[in-house]
């Protein structure tokens, strides 16, 4: 019996490391996106998980997660982003601009938002 209950914890533990490096490199293509269309660059070409937390929305229960970004509008200077994924589905992506303005957005579901 305690060796099917290491098995299963061992499961969950790579289900769940399996699922925190998709909603990551999901962030990251997220966050490259934004910064192409925004015509800033991303720096470092990395987003840092800030928080997860069990969330339900629209009916479904998943892990919420919040990254946080960089990126330069002059190559110098540097500014805040965030990315927040619900699983792997974007609820919004956000550019803090030096002008202190806050460009926020959302893409269309698609076959990799599930």
């Amino acid at each position: 019996m305690t060796g099917l209950i290491i098995i299963l914890a061992l499961a969950l533990i790579a289900a769940y490391v399996n699922d925190s490096w998709r909603a990551n490199e999901r962030a990251r293509g997220v966050a490259r996106r934004a910064c192409q269309q925004a015509g800033v660059q991303l720096l470092d070409g990395s987003v840092v998980r800030a928080a997860q937390r069990p969330a339900r929305r629209d009916g479904h229960l998943a892990i919420e997660r919040r990254y946080r970004f960089e990126f330069a509008t002059d190559g110098a200077s540097r500014h805040a982003g965030e990315v927040s994924l619900h699983g792997r589905r974007l609820r919004h992506v956000s550019l803090d601009w030096p002008e202190g303005r806050v460009v926020e957005g959302r893409e269309a579901a698609g076959p990799s938002d599930r």
